[in-house]
């Protein structure tokens, strides 16, 4: 480092020049080889989507084609079946051409679903010529050999298996997971593509194409993108279409990126899996990219091998001829900055540092050469001439700048002299505005400022006076305003007192008298309806003896009925006497034809007795009742004789109830029209009474709001009173009013009279109407 410093300073340039264009070129290529890497993988990346769109887009069309003579197969087998067109022979012969006409495809069938083709499937068990199985399915299959031959034959059913159910189930077209087929000519890996078969809105089996998976990976196998790669295929259930080898054919797809590749499946979504490895142990990218089937609603992902190498090779190559290059341009850079600073640094320098040694010893005769070139040498010597020009001017140059200097101090001098007159008058003005401010802060409106102000200060005089008088004006104004103010409120405050009491009074009288005529009211409604109960009593009872003549009358009826029914029950007793005697003597006879059978006539003999028995009671329990009945008949004889008397009794009670009935009905009557004049003239009292409470309420409001503005005033005229105008008597006057008012409204006020709460005493002690009208006129 030491010995570096010491070198010239056109060997530090070339040496810094050098190392700073060695490091731009490094930093330079490290980018660009970084960019570059980025850019190749990028477009390695991009031409790999390319060819696994291209190959998606070869395989989904020969699918999309094979799936479209599917549905077409469908379609014509389903509305000749519904029009009656097509029979076995047919469809036999319509798969057949459907096969043939497509390369790709390995076979082309139909399966019957249960008897619902043309009936008879029991007629055709194990008919090969008309396509049934086993069973009588109808199920044609034509396949192609190994030999390019075509095979027919029929194959079993089963409802359950995915390429029959999906289809059936869904109503779609649909494609199935790749399956091994041994049934068929040539036992391969097929995938089949099926359509439903409807007849009219009826399913009667399904049709179908089938994909051989082993030409399917012949074919991708020959593909070799980017010379070492290779492409791959997997279905929609995650199984190798076409592996990394043959035997990974048809198993579950076990390789890393198990999530890009359900990603892809699930959504749709194409990834890049990095840094893999191959069968070799080689680097590989793996691209994934889903695809569509068209018309079997399935996808299957495409798998593009891009080797590491793909990428390096154009990477690395290009890095070699960047380095190769930049060591060419480091070599000419440092070969023309050795000239070009030898002959334009080095020269001119060592002539400047030869004229600087000539100022150095006090020569400033002899001109700095190299002026004349215009890069910084030449400005270097510029600069040096005027500093050789000002070396030999530095005397005369001092010698002004002392006179400069002088100057300068009695310039200042006399600045100081003007500040200081300007600030003493500015003090004077300042003081004279503060005097005027602290009288007007005072209340003092008639000081002026009588003195001149010079200059421009003048203005400030006259806006101050100006503001002064206008100041005083207003209060002269506020002063009059106020006095009249007082004037009237206290007019009106005592007005209002006055007018409160009266009303006061006025409403407690009349609250006392509609107190009187309140209970003068009740008592009179009261005793008209003690006169409508009575009316009502009286009615009431003239009914009840009305009802009660007639249950008399009833009674009478009654005892006579009953009567006639004791007569009644007498005979029928006499009737039943006999009947008792009557069954004595069969008894008893009985009794005696059983004493004569012996032992056989005991039982018999005991129910004789038991009768007997009984006939004596019955004939007792007659003779009882014969002796009640006489005694009832005597006794409703004496009750229909006094139930005759209650009857004319009754009658006489009911004609003097009609009298005082009709006299009560007037009395109810007059009471009432007397309680309905009454309740009419309560009502106008009260309604008085509410008008009066109402206008004691307002003139209570209105003596508030009198006294309020009264002391707002009063409030006002002592602040106004602290202001000194010109013509003071105003001032005077009005603190005066406001001292009255003062002294006036810190008296006691009159105590309003108490409302009464009771009547009058005319009325509590029952007197008239009169009496209580009278004692509310004394109010």
């Amino acid at each position: 480092m030491i010995g570096f410093t010491n070198r010239s300073l056109s060997t530090k340039l070339i040496a810094v020049a050098g190392a700073t264009v060695a490091s731009v070129l490094l930093i330079s290529n490290y980018v660009l080889i970084s960019s570059s890497q980025q850019r190749v993988e990028a477009l390695v990346f991009e031409q790999a989507q390319v060819e696994a769109k291209s190959i998606a887009a070869d395989i989904a069309g020969e699918i999309g084609g094979l799936a479209t003579a599917a549905a077409t197969m469908a379609s014509i087998t389903g509305s000749g079946h519904n029009a009656g067109d097509l029979n076995r022979t047919a469809i036999m012969n319509l798969v057949k051409a459907t096969m043939q006409t497509h390369e790709m495809a390995f076979g082309a069938w139909f399966a019957e679903a249960e008897n619902q083709f043309d009936g008879r499937q029991a007629d055709y068990i194990d008919n090969k010529e008309m396509a049934g199985n086993s069973k009588g399915t109808f199920s044609p299959y034509w396949t192609k050999t190994e030999s390019g031959n075509i095979h027919f034959s029929t194959f079993d059913i089963d409802p359950a298996d995915a390429w029959f159910a999906m289809s059936a189930t869904s109503g779609k077209g649909a494609i199935t997971p790749p399956y091994m087929a041994e049934a068929t000519a040539v036992p391969t890996t097929l995938s089949s593509i099926t359509y439903p078969v409807k007849s009219g809105e009826k399913l009667i089996g399904v049709t179908g194409i089938d994909v051989s998976l082993a030409s399917l990976s012949s074919k991708l196998e020959k593909m070799r993108p980017f010379d070492t790669g290779r492409v791959m295929l997997v279905s929609q259930n995650s199984k190798w279409l076409v592996g990394p080898s043959p035997e990974a054919m048809m198993t579950d797809f076990d390789a890393d990126g198990k999530a890009e590749l359900q990603a892809a499946l699930d959504r749709g979504v194409s990834s890049t899996i990095r840094d893999l490895a191959d069968q070799n142990g080689a680097t590989i990218h793996r691209f994934v990219y889903p695809f569509e089937l068209p018309g079997v609603n399935a996808s299957w992902v495409v798998l593009v091998d891009v080797p590491e190498a793909a990428i390096a090779g154009p990477v690395m190559q290009q890095t070699f001829m960047m380095l190769i290059g930049g060591l060419i341009v480091l070599g000419a850079v440092l070969l023309g900055l050795s000239v070009s600073v030898n002959r334009m640094v080095k020269r001119p320098l060592d002539g400047l540092v030869a004229d600087v040694a000539v100022l150095s010893k006090g020569e400033y005769g002899k001109p700095i050469s190299g002026q004349a070139s215009s890069d910084e040498t030449g400005a270097v010597a510029r600069a040096l001439e005027g500093f050789r020009h000002r070396l030999a001017e530095s005397d005369e140059l001092e010698t002004r700048a002392a006179a400069d200097r002088q100057t300068v101090e009695r310039e200042r001098e006399a600045s100081e002299g003007e500040r200081a007159k300007s600030a003493a008058l500015q003090k004077r003005i300042v003081t004279r505005l503060g005097a005027g401010l602290s009288r007007l802060s005072a209340g003092d409106m008639t000081h002026r400022i009588t003195e001149e102000f010079p200059g421009e200060y003048a203005q400030l005089r006259e806006d101050f006076n100006s503001a002064m008088q206008s100041l005083e004006q207003t209060l002269k104004t506020i002063n009059a305003s106020v006095v009249n103010i007082t004037s009237g409120t206290g007019e009106m405050s005592t007005a209002a007192n006055d007018l409160s009491s009266r009303t006061e009074r006025q409403a407690a009288s009349l609250e006392e008298t509609a107190a009187a005529l309140d209970q003068l009211t009740s008592q009179v409604n009261a005793s008209a309806e003690n006169a409508k109960s009575a009316a009502q009593a009286v009615e009431d009872t003239n009914e009840s003896t009305t009802q009660s003549g007639v249950v008399v009358e009833k009674a009478v009826q009654a005892m006579t009925a009953i009567e006639q029914s004791s007569r009644e029950v007498s005979r029928i007793i006499g009737v039943i006497d006999e009947i008792a005697f009557q069954t004595n003597l069969l008894a008893l006879n009985a009794g005696v034809e059983a004493a004569r059978a012996g032992e056989a006539g005991r039982g018999f003999a005991v129910v004789a007795q038991e009768v007997r028995e009984l006939a004596q009671r019955s004939a007792a329990a007659a003779k009882e009742i014969a002796t009640l009945i006489k005694t009832s008949a005597s006794q409703v004889d004496q009750g229909v004789e006094y139930v005759g008397q209650t009857g004319e009794a009754l009658k006489g009670i009911s004609s003097q109830v009609v009298k005082i009935n009709s006299l009560i009905r007037d009395i109810s009557q007059s009471a009432s029209e007397q309680a309905v004049g009454i309740k009419e003239i309560n009502a106008a009292i009260n309604q008085m009474d509410q008008v009066t409470q109402q206008n004691a309420a307002m003139v209570e409001e209105t003596t508030a709001a009198s006294m309020a503005l009264n002391n707002e005033a009063n409030v006002l005229g002592e602040l106004v009173s602290n202001f000194r105008v010109s013509g003071n008597g105003a001032v005077s006057e009005l603190g005066a009013m406001a001292a009255r008012m003062r002294s006036k409204d810190q008296a006691p006020a009159p105590a309003a009279p108490k409302a009464p709460t009771r009547a009058p005493a005319s009325v509590r002690s029952g007197g008239s109407v009169a009496a209580a009208a009278a004692d509310w006129s004394e109010f």
